[in-house]
């Protein structure tokens, strides 16, 4: 495959996700959470090929060689907006998924003291902010940047 193309079906595979994970925030803050069963498989289809382009690039660094210093650059620049999408995106994701979480808990905690069932009470806490809400798991495709 031609470097050029290459590197355009790697940076087209990664606008598209960067627009899906941006929408898919957007339906997550609005909650719109119906609509987010169909955008959520696109996702899945975008990140499969995000992930097979950049493989291809990780496999043939002359692709990146053949750029010059000015399209390293925009690349590079489109990959650090791609890194803050997605760290946006895996953010918010799993702050809905702790609300929801402290809401069934609360809602246990109710119906435990209301039947007069004892137990450990629901102590609902501040979430867990930031990278450390993901606890030791790591971000892929973190690999090409080094080359950029």
């Amino acid at each position: 495959m031609n470097p050029r193309d290459a590197v355009k079906l790697f940076v087209e595979s990664m606008t598209q996700l960067m627009a899906v994970m941006r929408h898919e925030i957007e339906l997550v803050r609005a909650r719109e959470f119906a609509k987010l069963e169909d955008v959520q498989r696109r996702k899945l289809q975008l990140a499969r090929s995000y992930e097979e382009h950049q493989a291809r690039m990780r496999k043939d660094m002359t692709v990146i060689e053949a750029l010059s210093v000015e399209e390293r650059g925009d690349l590079r620049r489109l990959y650090a907006a791609f890194r803050e999408t997605l760290s946006e995106n895996m953010l918010t994701l799993k702050s809905a998924h702790d609300a929801a979480d402290r809401v069934v808990k609360m809602i246990i905690s109710g119906l435990k003291e209301a039947r007069g069932v004892s137990g450990p009470a629901v102590k609902p806490g501040k979430p867990v902010r930031g990278y450390a809400a993901y606890g030791s798991t790591g971000v892929g495709a973190a690999g090409l940047n080094r080359t950029l």
